[in-house]
């Protein structure tokens, strides 16, 4: 602790200044070569070797700091996307930042104990649009990490993260073009295939679990009143905190815009979009061991209110190495996140100490699983335990 409390003494208000220069220059995903570029630098200024790039994608980095062969390895990943017109009201200035300073007094700390060690920091783009660390994850870069972690920023605290896994679509009806006033009868009309999936859709709603969203908009509509619809395009996204149940999810969804395709003589096309999102499993050894460390930094909880679910790459990355998503409260007001206000409260002053509190938190668990075998047995078990 004392030596945690050293470096973080040293290096608290670089990293302040560095979550400041991020929240100023807000970049939206897959284009943060500002934040990007002045992470790799500090970090390669703390001694870690950094690969630019990784998983192919311009902005993610790759920066590690190893002692000996074979240690247990540590990864924090760090956002850095934000989001169009309001910035960073998701607070990934100081998600980021809080991983890269984790990793500093991770690593700085462990010098002096003579055992092997491997500490990451691993930056992760466009958590925001499609979900950078699923493109790192299929590239190999979590193969050897033997646990990952993040913190989020919040309006309540929750240690033990639940999320919701996601896939999205869009419905594309093709009908028949033809004069609306004159000769309907010879159009088949797209629209109405859209507008028949979303009552199909409604009516589902009663027969799906609680945990469940399906959410949709209309992105094509026709050209003119007067002109029957050779072509509309819904958008929908689909969720459940059940993995196993949002695939059966899918196939009553598909069925309702099938059913919509037959009853108005159209023809649908149904596109993938993106990367899907896997439902958090919080690694509950590991969250246990955070919430110990914060007990001993004597973190207050200022919280009135409970978050609801959202989805999170960090999901897929649970499905493939023991992990946790921790939430803190940076207010006892309900601020949500994606909001202008949430935006304001993360260029505060209490939300740099609560980041700091949260990189000392996660160093301070990183110290403790790399020294306890047992606890490492534990983390494991667990983790093999839910993936079956």
């Amino acid at each position: 602790m004392d030596r945690l409390n050293q470096v973080l003494d040293r290096e608290r208000n670089e990293v302040i200044h560095l979550s400041k220069q991020i929240f100023a220059h807000p970049e939206l995903g897959l284009q943060e070569r500002f934040a990007s570029s002045i992470m790799c630098d500090y970090l390669e200024s703390k001694g870690f070797a950094v690969t630019k790039g990784v998983g192919g994608l311009e902005t993610s980095y790759l920066a590690s700091y190893e002692m000996g062969e074979e240690g247990y390895h540590v990864a924090f990943c760090a956002e850095y996307d934000a989001l169009p017109e309001i910035g960073h009201a998701c607070g990934h200035n100081l998600i980021g930042m809080a991983s890269v300073a984790a990793g500093v007094m991770l690593a700085d700390s462990l010098k002096e104990e003579g055992i092997p060690y491997r500490v990451s920091v691993i930056g992760t783009p466009d958590e925001e649009g499609t979900g950078g660390k699923i493109d790192l994850l299929n590239a190999g870069v979590f193969d050897d990490v033997d646990l990952a972690m993040m913190f989020h920023p919040g309006f309540s605290t929750e240690i033990h993260v639940h999320s919701l896994a996601f896939h999205s679509f869009e419905f594309i009806f093709h009908g028949k073009t033809a004069h609306a006033a004159s000769e309907p009868w010879e159009g088949r009309n797209a629209l109405d295939g859209v507008i028949q999936t979303f009552n199909a859709i409604n009516a589902l709603r009663q027969h799906v679990k609680p945990d469940v969203r399906i959410h949709g908009i209309i992105k094509e509509g026709g050209l003119a009143t007067n002109i029957i619809p050779e072509r509309a395009v819904a958008e929908f996204c689909i969720r459940s905190q059940d993995n196993a149940y949002l695939e059966e999810l899918v196939e009553k969804v598909k069925n309702c815009a099938q059913a919509a395709a037959l009853s108005t003589g159209t023809e649908l096309e149904v596109k993938k979009i993106g990367h899907s999102y896997e439902a958090m499993k919080s690694n509950r050894v590991l969250g246990d061991v955070f919430q110990e460390c914060l007990d001993e930094l004597h973190f207050i909880d200022p919280s009135q209110y409970e978050e609801g679910m959202g989805s999170i790459d960090m999901g897929n990355v649970s499905n493939v190495v023991p992990a946790i998503h921790p939430v803190l409260s940076l207010t006892d007001q309900f601020v949500p996140g994606h909001t202008v206000e949430f935006a304001e409260m993360c260029n505060t002053s209490q939300a740099y100490e609560t980041m700091l509190l949260a990189a000392k938190a996660m160093a301070l668990t990183g110290l403790k699983v790399i020294k306890d075998k047992v606890l490492q047995d534990k983390i494991r078990s667990e983790f093999l335990e839910k993936r079956k």
